[in-house]
C-alpha cells in the first residue's frame, strides 16, 4: 500500500519497501555548494589582503566569512540526495519544526541525513510514521 503526503515542491510516498521522495533537493544541495564554496574563497582572500594592507577589518570579516561558509561546505558533504532509499538503509526518521517550517529528516545507516523541506501537514505525517514506519525501521536493524 502506497501512502503520499505532500510537500511544499514535490511529495513523499512511503511504499512496502522503500521511500520515495520527489523534490528539488539535488538543485539546492549544488547551490548551497558552489555559494558555500565562493563565500570560503571570498573568506580567505579577505585574510591575504590582510596581509598586505594591515586593515584589522579584512581579518575579521575574512575570519568570520571564510570559515563560517566552510563550517557550511563541510556539513553540506554530509548530506544525502537520494530520491528512493529503502527501509533496511534507514537508521530513523522524524519530523522536526524550527521557526515554523516543518521538515522530515532521515538519517541513514552510512551517516548521511536526507531533509525534505516543507512538509504540508505535519501532524498527520508524524502520525503515520509512528504507527506504521518505526516498525519497519525497527525490525530491519
Amino acid at each position: 500500500m502506497t501512502q503520499i503526503f505532500n510537500i511544499k515542491n514535490g511529495q513523499i510516498s512511503f511504499e512496502t519497501d522503500k521511500v520515495s521522495i520527489s523534490d528539488n533537493s539535488k538543485k539546492h544541495n549544488l547551490i548551497m555548494l558552489i555559494s558555500a564554496g565562493i563565500w570560503t574563497i571570498f573568506g580567505t582572500l579577505s585574510v591575504l589582503r590582510y596581509f598586505k594592507t594591515g586593515d584589522q577589518f579584512l581579518l575579521w570579516t575574512g575570519l568570520f566569512i571564510g570559515i563560517g561558509h566552510l563550517v557550511f561546505f563541510i556539513l553540506s558533504l554530509f548530506r544525502s540526495n537520494q530520491n528512493e532509499i529503502l527501509f533496511s538503509d534507514i537508521e530513523s526518521i522524524t519530523v522536526k519544526q524550527r521557526f515554523g517550517n516543518s521538515f522530515l529528516d532521515i538519517r541513514l545507516k552510512n551517516n548521511k541525513l536526507r531533509r525534505v523541506i516543507g512538509i504540508e501537514d505535519s501532524a498527520e505525517l508524524e502520525n503515520y510514521i509512528k504507527s506504521n514506519i518505526e516498525n519497519r525501521i525497527n525490525y530491519s536493524s
